[in-house]
């Protein structure tokens, strides 16, 4: 991962799945891991590509794990095994292509944005959100959200804050989420850690709209949403996202 919080926020996501049953997804994940051990890397590469194209045909909750977890492993066989690492680009490759020619299926660009950010190469991501917004304003709208820390990285700040809407919504937005995150949290198998990634996903939330705005002329608008922010949750990362 190339970030903290995104590494967090996929860890939510795993934390929110139900990935202890046995089940042909599990299986071959497992088999993936095992297989790289033995040193049986096509084999291993070939449980990748399946887990990939038919993980969440077995098992929706894998979804988390699909774009974290996952890649990671295939990444790191990847290192070993080129092959491994070519495949995986091949299938970023045509579904970036599928993207721009026209599809509007955010399930695909969050997958590819996904690919980016384990491969390393975040700016392919802003080429093709550019791309898309440049034809369907619509389908970039809607895909906002998955591009946002890419842009805001990127020093996209125009960009953003094109696409970030009402900034207030926005942060009543992820507010709500983080009131769920914590009743999720409270029953949870790692309480401590459940809490600790939902406050992450929030920070994380919370100083790039607050960025997104100082850094495009609305200071004022910047201070009033840190304010409430940090009455939400007082730590340094908010505390400083209006000074730094």
């Amino acid at each position: 991962m190339t970030t903290l919080s995104r590494s967090l926020s996929l860890s939510v996501l795993v934390l929110l799945c139900s990935c202890g049953a046995r089940d042909g997804a599990g299986d071959a994940l497992k088999s993936a891991r095992l297989l790289a051990a033995e040193g049986r890397f096509d084999e291993a590469l070939e449980k990748h590509v399946w887990f990939h194209d038919h993980g969440l045909d077995a098992d929706r909750s894998y979804y988390g794990v699909r774009l974290s977890f996952a890649l990671s492993e295939w990444v790191e066989l990847g290192r070993k095994y080129p092959k491994a690492l070519a495949t995986l680009k091949d299938i970023r490759d045509e579904k970036t292509s599928r993207l721009i020619a026209g599809e509007t299926d955010k399930a695909v660009f969050h997958d590819v944005q996904s690919i980016n950010d384990h491969l390393g190469e975040t700016n392919a991501t802003v080429v093709l959100f550019r791309k898309i917004e440049a034809t369907r304003p619509e389908f970039a709208a809607s895909v906002y959200n998955l591009a946002e820390e890419t842009l805001i990285a990127a020093e996209e700040y125009a960009l953003a804050r094109e696409y970030l809407g009402d900034p207030k919504s926005r942060m009543a937005e992820a507010r709500t989420k983080f009131d769920a995150g914590l009743r999720y949290a409270a029953t949870s198998r790692n309480p401590e850690a459940a809490r600790h990634a939902h406050a992450s996903i929030f920070t994380g939330k919370a100083v790039r709209i607050i960025t997104a705005l100082k850094k495009t002329g609305d200071p004022d608008t910047a201070r009033e949403l840190q304010i409430l922010a940090l009455a939400v949750l007082d730590n340094p990362e908010i505390r400083n996202a209006v000074t730094h």
